[in-house]
């Protein structure tokens, strides 16, 4: 079974994420996240659960040929395993030396956190957002990499470049300052690598989805969590 408008999430990755909401929950539910966003406190615990429960679907963007990698069937099989996609039955369909790639937007991982961003742009003060953003572009662009039969894949990490400069230069607005920039500096960053998934095919390549939905995520927690301070 391959990768379509249903994409398959890594099981350890949405529990851990699903047990992080746990607490979260409860905060929200008493008031102590969310003030600084601008959002009542439940309204941010459905987005966040939105953006969880709605990563298994991807919106197609365009087709693309693109060469497939040159696997063997250990390889193919781990790499499918790590990532949480069918690649040796991907590998082994179709044309066998080209894959007719598509690119897709994830709805959990790529519309709604974009979407969440815009949305508090206006409460952001905007040089200072913009600056860190572009920062974050760049980061993701230079640190993401294509990895074939698995599409662009970031660190997961990536969201912790936001809060040392977020502190330095926007020490009021540290929380909404870290999820428009870490969120659009990551999808933009995301966007600007599609380039070099030519030459390291994919069947798929899911913005937001698989390979880079737990840095968005991670983002807009670390965003969450420093509400609890403001």
């Amino acid at each position: 079974m391959v990768r379509g408008l249903i994409n398959k999430p890594d099981s350890k990755m949405f529990a851990l994420f699903g047990f992080l909401l746990l607490p979260i929950f409860y905060l929200c539910y008493v008031g102590k996240l969310g003030n600084s966003l601008g959002l009542f406190p439940n309204t941010l615990f459905a987005i966040m659960t939105a953006i969880l429960l709605l990563q298994v679907f991807e919106m197609p963007l365009y087709r693309t040929r693109t060469k497939k990698p040159h696997y063997t069937s250990n390889e193919a099989l781990l790499l499918g395993e790590v990532y949480s996609v069918p690649l040796k039955e991907e590998l082994d369909s179709g044309d066998p030396r080209i894959y007719h790639t598509t690119v897709t937007l994830n709805i959990g991982g790529f519309i709604l956190p974009l979407l969440f961003a815009l949305s508090l742009f206006h409460i952001t003060p905007m040089l200072e957002t913009i600056l860190i953003t572009l920062i974050m572009i760049v980061a993701t662009n230079l640190l993401s990499e294509p990895k074939s039969g698995v599409g662009i894949t970031v660190p997961n990490s990536i969201g912790l470049l936001t809060i040392p400069f977020a502190l330095a230069l926007a020490p009021q607005s540290i929380a909404p300052v870290i999820l428009v920039s870490g969120v659009l500096g990551i999808l933009i960053g995301l966007v600007t690598r599609l380039y070099s998934i030519k030459e390291r095919g994919s069947a798929y390549v899911n913005l937001g989805g698989t390979g880079s939905f737990q840095a968005v995520y991670i983002t807009v927690l670390l965003s969450v969590l420093f509400s609890f301070f403001a």
